[in-house]
């Protein structure tokens, strides 16, 4: 009974349009993730994170075993543990994820990226591994491994999900360190920091967003000048000053970063006494900004 309804889960998953439309980004994430193992991590020795990073490992110290093989072969336990355990719709995604990026680790090994300054190649293969998985992960995917054992470890033992995904990345650096080349560890950090820099810039995309709160005793002018001259949505909180004990209206509202710098001298000049608090967004969702489903997962 429970196979017959986890099969009949991913027939409802691959049935959705929506998810065809998916696929190219997860299978071009793929490709440019894998150009940047083979083109520059192997040649230096660096090191990653997560199952490709203990791929990387068992490569150096058998060098007949294929990376992308044992990429393949390691997410093979992990997608049957976590077949039941995670929705359909990112199952599906993250086993193309998966299936890509081992794919094209394969056929890819004949590539090399003539960088022989080690900081450089740490730094350009964290920028071409960000996109690629940024990609992926824009998609609403993965390209499997840890982000699904933290998500069954959570769900059965309550750890919690950056903790685990921190330790599976660390250990495959430990270990090629300690049995490969330590120096060539150390650029490893370098390499997932700016991967993980260049990840995140994609899936919060380079339109930057700022949430700024207005404390004004015209808030009301100031919200219409908003809804006037920028075209942005206007959210007033009631607030209270705890000296005076004055009420007033708390003008909030999200403004792209090219639009802040209007919305600071609009403020300038219906109220230069006016208290503003401007905080950088990760991410908007909703009416002016992307919609509600573009990222479902």
């Amino acid at each position: 009974m429970r196979r017959t309804k986890l099969v009949a889960r991913a027939r409802r998953a691959l049935g959705k349009r929506d998810l065809w439309v998916t696929y190219p980004p997860v299978v071009a994430g793929g490709l440019i993730w894998s150009l940047a193992i083979n083109g520059i991590l192997i040649h230096h020795q660096f090191m990653s994170g997560g199952v490709s990073g203990f791929a990387l490992v068992i490569h150096y110290l058998f060098r007949f075993l294929p990376v992308g093989m044992m990429v393949f072969l390691m997410n093979i336990p992990i997608f049957a543990v976590g077949w039941a355990m995670i929705s359909g719709r990112f199952f599906i995604l993250s086993l193309m994820g998966m299936l890509s990026f081992s794919f094209f680790l394969t056929v890819t090994t004949w590539l090399h990226i003539p960088i022989d300054n080690p900081l450089l190649a740490a730094l350009f293969a964290g920028v071409i591994s960000g996109v690629g998985s940024g990609l992926v992960f824009r998609s609403g995917a993965s390209g499997g491994g840890t982000g699904i054992i933290a998500m069954v470890l959570n769900r059965h033992f309550s750890i919690r999900v950056g903790m685990v995904s921190f330790a599976l990345n660390s250990i495959p650096l430990i270990l090629g360190g300690l049995l490969i080349n330590l120096e060539a560890a150390l650029y490893s950090i370098v390499y997932i920091y700016v991967s993980s820099s260049v990840t995140d810039r994609i899936l919060t995309g380079f339109n930057e967003r700022r949430s700024v709160f207005i404390m004004s005793t015209k808030s009301s002018e100031i919200a219409d000048e908003v809804l006037d001259k920028l075209h942005r949505g206007v959210t007033f909180f009631k607030g209270e000053g705890a000296y005076t004990h004055t009420a007033m209206e708390v003008v909030y509202c999200v403004v792209p970063l090219f639009e802040l710098a209007r919305l600071k001298d609009l403020i300038r000049s219906i109220d230069p006494k006016a208290f503003v608090v401007i905080n950088e967004t990760m991410e908007v969702i909703g009416k002016g900004f992307e919609p509600m489903g573009k990222f479902p997962v």
